[in-house]
């Protein structure tokens, strides 16, 4: 088949699973509140608004807004580090926690129908897919050319 029709194939299909509820719910957990709550839920401790910028790929002004929200949600705290008082520590709060794991217990619903759906094989092979997508993603950048397997 000829890459134009390949190319357009799998861009019309991707654009079509960025549409499922899974991929939504998924896209919650990459992006704002939820990825900054993600990330604090797997830090052990409390972390500065600089690393949540940097994990999750975001200005220092996105990060703070988002802080400032989830702060008057009352999902993290906030105070001048002990080491640094240049600094803020920011902290899951006990409401934070409960919220995002409310969230994550949704997402892997999804994805257990998901599993449920296409079944072991295919899953598998769809995992494969992704997993050398990932690992080949510096062959992804434009004037890049892969090589034949």
């Amino acid at each position: 088949m000829e890459k134009a029709k390949l190319r357009d194939a799998l861009m019309q299909e991707l654009w079509r699973m960025n549409r499922l509820d899974l991929m939504v719910n998924l896209h919650e957990f990459l992006e704002g509140e939820l990825a900054a709550l993600n990330y604090l839920r797997g830090c052990d401790g409390a972390v500065t608004p600089s690393q949540i910028s940097e994990n999750l790929r975001v200005s220092r002004a996105r990060a703070a807004n988002i802080l400032r929200a989830l702060r008057e949600k009352q999902f993290v705290e906030m105070n001048i580090s002990l080491d640094d008082r240049r600094k803020m520590d920011v902290c899951l709060t006990e409401a934070g926690k409960k919220f995002y794991d409310e969230k994550y217990a949704d997402m892997i619903r999804y994805f257990d129908l998901y599993i449920d759906v296409l079944g072991e094989k295919d899953i598998l092979e769809l995992t494969r897919l992704l997993k050398k997508t990932s690992d080949n993603e510096v062959l992804l950048r434009p004037g890049k050319e892969p090589e034949e397997e």
